[in-house]
């Protein structure tokens, strides 16, 4: 994986994201100061750490009917464990990335580590649903710092040509937590109870704490460049109280172009979310699985998920790059003819060209899964769809994820954030209507409904992918990012 992530590594040749397309003036300085081996290293330690959120919230899975059993509760209210944790993943991040905008990524993985190692200890500890609500809260208060920070840690140390494959490479992590975790925690949780699933959450994030505090290097451009000759390229500048504010984050909403986008990225986080947390009860009820055997049930969608998330960063950088040569070649002929140049800035939109693929496999994928599971048809193809449903969304959280930061630059781990934010606020909604769902309309209509809302908001950022540049030049926000 280190040798992956290290032909990743920008030669003099590389262009600055704010550099004129043709020959750079500052060939010769580095865009990071970073060795390919120490690139590698710290994706390695940020893909590891953005691994305990998915982690935290996938190992719990296939004990949540176990955890209803022993705190003598109901399946509704036992669900508000999901929910609120999935309530502290939408907020926080916005604290965290303003955090590490200000100070720096490195002190915001250890602070947050600790909280996360502190709150993964609380559920272990927990003898009531109150006490395992409240606990939850501040784990995912901790581990969700990573979802923000680490695109920033991404965005300050490559480029932007390379950004999308490095992010596909920073998503295995993150993204291994859906295909990791039910595994581990249906075991563990079958053979030593679900409190060991919290003790094991509680050590790794102990380990990351000593990453991040021994081991990882500052990034923050802003900082590095006080010390090391840097390109001088998306270095934000220092944050005050007016404009350090989660609230004005939030309201980058206001350019239609985000809200379109924020708006993709929920449906699509939403409808995911809500079948991880569905399925086992599917697992278990409709196939009568034990609970270890149900977490191997997820590796399909795991798999999957990875699949989708390298590709799709490769995707992105090469419709990028073609972008950016065909724009080049028609400057040079208006150059020949003697017309004026003008501009070769490759729009952000560029990154969102395949992003249909994504999205129409994740969706044909998510209506199939809720009709077999409503008519009980076989488990190895409902399986097989699982996978697509993985590969569907991973695909489409890549170009979504790299045209945000190419429209932000400056600002990657604050608009990762927000992005966070509205999914995850939407998620929690959705997750906790599915009981009821469920109950009342059954698996079919129930996943029907994801289809249609998600599909809605694949028409609607159309706008985005064909006139996206026109809206931006309007109403903002105008990217600064050129190849």
């Amino acid at each position: 994986m280190a040798e992956t992530i290290a032909s990743l590594s920008i030669d003099s040749k590389s262009l600055g994201e704010e550099s004129p397309a043709g020959p750079s003036s500052q060939a010769a300085v580095p865009y990071s100061p970073f060795s390919a081996r120490t690139r590698a290293m710290i994706v390695i330690i940020t893909a590891l750490t953005g691994l305990v959120s998915p982690l935290s919230a996938n190992m719990y899975y296939p004990s949540i009917q176990r955890v209803r059993d022993d705190l003598h509760t109901s399946q509704s209210s036992v669900t508000w464990t999901v929910t609120a944790y999935i309530i502290a993943m939408a907020v926080f991040p916005l604290i965290w990335s303003n955090l590490a905008d200000q100070f720096g990524r490195k002190p915001v993985y250890a602070l947050s580590m600790l909280v996360y190692t502190c709150g993964s200890i609380g559920c272990a500890l927990s003898h009531s649903l109150t006490a395992l609500i409240a606990s939850r809260v501040v784990q995912s208060a901790g581990a969700s710092a990573v979802q923000s920070a680490g695109a920033g840690t991404i965005s300050d140390i490559y480029p932007r040509e390379k950004r999308g494959t490095a992010l596909g490479i920073y998503y295995l992590g993150p993204l291994l937590g859906p295909c990791l975790g039910p595994l581990i925690g249906g075991y563990i949780g079958q053979s030593a109870g679900w409190r060991w699933v919290f003790w094991v959450l509680a050590i790794w994030g102990g380990t990351m704490l000593l990453l991040a505090v021994f081991v990882l290097p500052e990034t923050h451009r802003r900082l590095v460049a006080a010390k090391h000759t840097i390109e001088q390229v998306n270095i934000p500048p220092p944050l005050n109280l007016k404009n350090n504010n989660p609230l004005l984050d939030i309201a980058t909403v206001r350019y239609p172009v985000i809200a379109l986008t924020m708006l993709h990225f929920a449906m699509i986080f939403g409808a995911y979310f809500t079948n991880a947390t569905g399925l086992p009860l599917a697992f278990e009820n409709i196939y009568g699985l034990s609970q270890g055997t149900s977490g191997v049930c997820f590796l399909p969608s795991g798999v999957g998920c990875v699949i989708g998330s390298v590709t799709g960063g490769r995707i992105t950088d090469v419709l990028l790059r073609r972008r950016g040569s065909a724009l080049q070649a028609k400057a040079e002929s208006k150059s020949e003819a003697g017309m004026p140049i003008g501009s070769t800035k490759v729009p952000a939109e560029a990154r969102l060209g395949a992003m249909w693929i994504g999205t129409g496999l994740f969706l044909c994928a998510l209506i199939i899964s809720g009709w077999m599971l409503e008519h009980r048809l076989a488990l190895a193809g409902f399986l097989i769809v699982q996978f697509f449903i993985g590969a569907g969304m991973a695909f489409t959280f890549q170009c979504l994820g790299g045209y945000l930061i190419d429209v932000f630059p400056t600002g990657s781990a604050r608009i990762t954030g927000v992005q966070n934010f509205w999914r995850s606020a939407w998620a929690a909604t959705i997750v906790q209507l599915f009981p009821t769902m469920l109950e009342n309309i059954g698996w079919g209509w129930s996943y029907s409904i994801m289809f249609f809302i998600t599909l809605s908001s694949l028409v609607l950022i159309q706008i985005v992918v064909f006139h996206g540049s026109t809206l931006r030049q309007k109403y903002g926000p105008v990217d600064s990012a050129t190849m």
